[in-house]
């Protein structure tokens, strides 16, 4: 028992250095990025066509729009498309006859704002089946361009977004800046999900209000330690040595495809729960750098318990995947990659699905054992240990925050709260994937697709 101890212990403690150093390299890096992109950033050349999938997004979809006419950039290169689908038309019509849709939202704002800037800035595409998923907008949105523009401009990007997103004013402005060099064709902003962190009070008792806030800074603790740093590497290795060396993946919010490489891959993948994961498993195997943006996006963190716990259900299915996402690309594209790259990108893959898996019995474990002894000193040392990989990376996600949003601002005794209820939060993060790997291993013995929740606002 004391072997298996100490080898929980180290693959903690392994876990700890990794992510904090990563914390560190990502602030360090935005930081200097942004200076140097704000010190020469005067290109604006660049036309951006942003797809916006809509389901039942009545409440915030005005606020949406109006922020995105918002930002600091020409809205003369700027057409923004919404793609509704029939399944919000079946679900209104089971449940009221009368109830207004999004697509009705839709119409009204399109008229508002297309003559408002006397020209066809929002356009709107309805996605006529009703048992497709988001991915599935977004690929009808796809066809819509590709058919619409029938030469390869190399001055337009495509970029996704959700109906909550927020990305930084000068998204657009930095985009056009990096793209300056022309064999950089992919970008993925990443988002920090503190855009509602102060709203979680309504409907939500103080527990559950402390735990979200708790939720929203580990899901921003993984952008900051884990998906930047990806970015970071695969690009860096693709871009200066032309190497297939590391896995990263792609948001299905803050992805930016210019659209001469759109053409050539034309649609986002559909087979499995999630697509932005797999998409990234693509584009890092065909040796496609994805580069990563200085300036990130305010994103909405889930506003209730079991939205928290659906949410996870879901994104976790990205990881699990990767066998999937290995034998589709030996199918689809026999000749673009070896078999070593592929099994070690799915390694890459996997192994951050195990850690999410564990984590939190592992800790459960190494705070177990010396209760169990009764080895009180070394319970004071795997706590010190815990506050090291959970409440001092919390303080460094929250100071990267301040850093970049100047108008967040978080009260003395929050930051206690938030040491305090990281214990739940990062203890909770573990349970919805043993659904979802029951929902995984259901499917391979009944052929019954699992169950995507949409994250309800």
């Amino acid at each position: 028992m004391e072997i298996i101890f100490l080898l929980v212990i180290s693959i903690i403690l392994l876990r700890t250095i990794y992510s904090n150093i990563m914390l560190a390299i990502t602030l360090a890096w935005l930081t200097f990025s942004r200076q140097k992109i704000h010190s020469k950033q005067k290109v604006k050349n660049k036309n951006f066509i942003v797809i916006i999938p809509v389901l039942r997004e009545q409440k915030i979809l005005k606020k949406t729009l109006t922020y995105f006419l918002s930002m600091n950039y020409d809205l003369a290169k700027l057409d923004i498309i919404l793609v509704s689908t029939e399944k919000e038309i079946k679900d209104v019509g089971v449940k009221s006859l009368n109830k207004k849709t999004t697509i009705d939202l839709i119409d009204k704002l399109k008229k508002e704002i297309n003559k408002k800037y006397n020209r066809q800035i929002i356009t709107h595409l309805h996605y006529p089946l009703v048992d497709g998923k988001m991915v599935h907008q977004v690929n009808y949105s796809f066809d819509y361009i590709l058919k619409k523009y029938k030469k390869d401009f190399g001055d337009i990007f495509v970029a996704l977004y959700n109906a909550d997103s927020r990305p930084d004013l000068n998204t657009f402005s930095t985009i056009s800046f990096l793209a300056k060099d022309r064999s950089r064709r992919v970008f993925q902003q990443s988002a920090l999900f503190f855009d509602n962190f102060f709203d979680f009070k309504s409907k939500n008792n103080f527990f559950t209000k402390k735990y979200l806030m708790a939720n929203a800074v580990l899901h921003s603790r993984w952008t900051l330690a884990h998906e930047i740093p990806r970015l970071l590497r695969q690009s860096f290795f693709i871009n200066h040595f032309k190497k297939r060396f590391f896995l990263s993946h792609c948001v299905g919010h803050g992805l930016f495809l210019r659209l001469d490489f759109l053409k050539k891959i034309k649609a986002m993948p559909t087979i499995t729960m999630t697509e932005d994961l797999f998409f990234g498993y693509i584009l890092s195997s065909l040796g496609e750098a994805i580069n990563p943006v200085p300036v990130l996006e305010k994103a909405e963190a889930p506003a209730t318990f079991m939205s928290a716990l659906k949410q996870k259900y879901v994104w976790f299915f990205g990881p699990m995947d990767h066998l999937s996402y290995e034998n589709f690309f030996k199918d689809k594209f026999p000749n673009y990659s070896s078999l070593l790259i592929l099994k070690w990108f799915s390694f890459q893959g996997i192994l951050p699905a195990l850690a999410w898996l564990f984590m939190a019995w592992l800790f459960l474990f190494s705070f177990l054992y010396p209760l169990m002894i009764y080895d009180y000193e070394l319970f004071l040392g795997v706590l010190i240990l815990f506050f090291f990989y959970g409440p001092l990376s919390y303080v460094l996600v929250l100071f990267t925050n301040k850093k970049i949003d100047k108008s967040f601002r978080i009260k003395h005794r929050d930051y206690f709260w938030l040491i305090l209820f990281s214990f739940p939060a990062i203890f909770l993060h573990s349970m919805p994937p043993i659904v979802s790997l029951v929902a995984k291993i259901n499917y391979l013995f009944t052929k019954k697709e699992p169950n995507k929740p949409k994250t309800e606002r």
